[in-house]
């Protein structure tokens, strides 16, 4: 019998006004989230974000070796850059994702791990074998008369604090 493991990653996404939104996780507090040219300050974009969770997604990669082989990681940080295009198709795609971690160890010997560490990542390592699919897209699309959108502009005046249900409904708390 073959073991998988299965994790489950979900978000929530509250659009605010203008192109501005709320992201939120079941166990992270909610970050504002903005437009790539237009966002404003202190709201992150979603190519921004991408970057973020590689270079991250790196770290931890890179941690979870380290331990593994008995490396000793004094010190670890990081930059990351992508590079996206917009194609003559419109369509845009990344040319570049680039992560460079400065990493300080005990040693000659850890130093040459590490260096064998980061060699293995790319192939290992979010986005290479995690961004394989096209995301699937299950919208529900509601119609709302006016008196829909009469409260709705009366909850904006009174701002409460709203929670997903499951089936993707919100509701209040």
């Amino acid at each position: 019998m073959t073991y998988v493991a299965i994790s489950e990653f979900e978000t929530r996404l509250q659009w605010q006004s203008g192109c501005g939104a709320l992201l939120s996780g079941d166990r992270a507090s909610a970050i504002p989230l903005g437009e790539q040219l237009t966002g404003l300050e202190g709201q992150w974009n979603p190519e921004t974000l991408l970057v973020g969770a590689v270079e991250g997604r790196t770290l931890l990669a890179f941690l979870e070796q380290a331990r593994a082989l008995g490396v000793e990681v004094l010190f670890y940080q990081s930059s990351a850059v992508a590079r996206r295009v917009d194609g003559p198709d419109g369509l845009p795609h990344y040319t570049d994702l680039i992560v460079r971690p400065h990493v300080a160890v005990r040693n000659e010997q850890d130093a040459a791990a590490a260096r064998h560490i980061f060699e293995a990542l790319p192939e290992r390592c979010f986005p290479s074998s995690m961004l394989r699919l096209t995301p699937r897209i299950e919208p529900i699309i509601d119609t709302w008369d006016e008196q829909h959108t009469a409260a709705l502009e009366e909850d904006c005046r009174h701002p409460q604090t709203w929670r997903w249900r499951e089936g993707g409904r919100a509701g209040l708390l």
